[in-house]
């Protein structure tokens, strides 16, 4: 394993150390996520103790971190201190036969806890699956640079998956106000855009506007649109 993938794989043991701890509290609805951003909800049955899904979640992680942690000789224990031991091998774990493949489990372990232990609204959508068979939406953070298609398992760089969302949408442009743009946007992308958003984006001359039908409206070019989005960085914190 090379010196990048070495400092890549400790730091996503030291997250999957951090995110096992949100994930928990989550689990046990200390933390909470609302699905609709919306006010409090009435649900027909009484929820239960935990989250069933959160749970499931830790679980099937934990049977990863217990797999990689056997490829060195770590038997036994919970998350919390195979993670604290595998830190603490990080040489021998990279060294291991099957340190590439331990090291897409975890990096995907830590993409399902982060997307789990994430706000809705903070979540966005890369595009769809590259796998001709599946083509499944793929969401994820803003700062993710691998995503799993979770229907197919199948794993791509987010700079690909969005180099083929702009190209399916090349030469294709949307006409609306900028809140029915800003709409496309939010629908398309997950980011949470704003018609003032749209509004700034044209004047800066980010987004191409093919025309303009009438006052209020624009015709406007859609891969540049979607760069505008893209561009935005460290995540997407766009007009409030």
């Amino acid at each position: 394993m090379c010196k990048t993938h070495r400092q890549e794989l400790a730091k996503t043991i030291h997250g999957l150390r951090l995110g096992m701890y949100e994930l928990k509290q989550v689990e046990r609805r200390e933390i909470r996520y609302s699905a609709h951003g919306g006010g409090a909800t009435h649900p027909a049955f009484a929820p239960t103790p935990i989250d069933i899904s959160a749970a499931d979640l830790s679980d099937q992680v934990e049977d990863t971190i217990q797999d990689v942690a056997g490829d060195i000789g770590l038997w036994g224990g919970k998350a919390p201190q195979l993670l604290a031991k595998l830190s603490a091998r990080m040489g021998r774990l990279a060294d291991a036969p099957n340190s590439a493949r331990d090291y897409r489990q975890l990096t995907n372990a830590l993409h399902r806890v982060r997307l789990r232990t994430t706000p809705p609204q903070d979540r966005i959508i890369h595009g769809h699956c590259l796998n001709p068979e599946c083509g499944a939406q793929l969401a994820g953070l803003p700062d993710d640079t691998m995503v799993t298609c979770q229907e197919c398992g199948s794993t791509w760089a987010v700079a690909e998956v969005r180099r083929a969302r702009r190209e399916k949408l090349a030469g294709r442009t949307i006409t609306g106000t900028p809140t029915q743009i800003a709409r496309w946007v939010k629908q398309t992308t997950g980011a949470p855009a704003k018609a003032q958003n749209v509004k700034d984006w044209l004047r800066r001359g980010q987004v191409l506007a093919v025309s303009r039908p009438r006052k209020g409206v624009y015709e406007c070019d859609m891969v540049s649109m979607l760069a505008a989005v893209e561009d935005v960085h460290p995540g997407v914190k766009l007009t409030a």
